[in-house]
């Protein structure tokens, strides 16, 4: 690898020198354009799962539980059992007072 170390003085000046320097930087890129990044994820995964099929979604997310388990715990999935859609419900009743 050559460059600057990731997150160094030197790649901090690179990036703040090209900061807005091309043109899809000044357009916003996926933060200002939401819809566009889940566009590019919906195709993504639509080429993922040709390439692999379910079996490979299947086998990442059971390691992925795995994962989880082991960093933290099963008493982990009782409290997000328990709290269920209150969250994301919440969530949408604060936006829809907003508006």
């Amino acid at each position: 690898m050559s460059g600057p170390a990731k997150g160094s003085c030197g790649a901090k000046k690179i990036s703040d020198t090209h900061k807005g320097s091309h043109e899809h930087d000044k357009k916003g890129g996926f933060a200002a354009h939401p819809e566009s990044a889940s566009e590019a994820g919906r195709i993504g995964g639509e080429t993922v799962f040709a390439r692999y099929g379910r079996r490979h979604f299947k086998e990442i997310g059971h390691r992925g539980g795995i994962i989880t388990k082991n960093t933290r715990g099963s008493q982990f999935y009782s409290e997000i059992g328990r709290k269920g859609g209150r969250g994301r419900a919440e969530m949408l009743r604060k936006k829809k007072e907003k508006s």
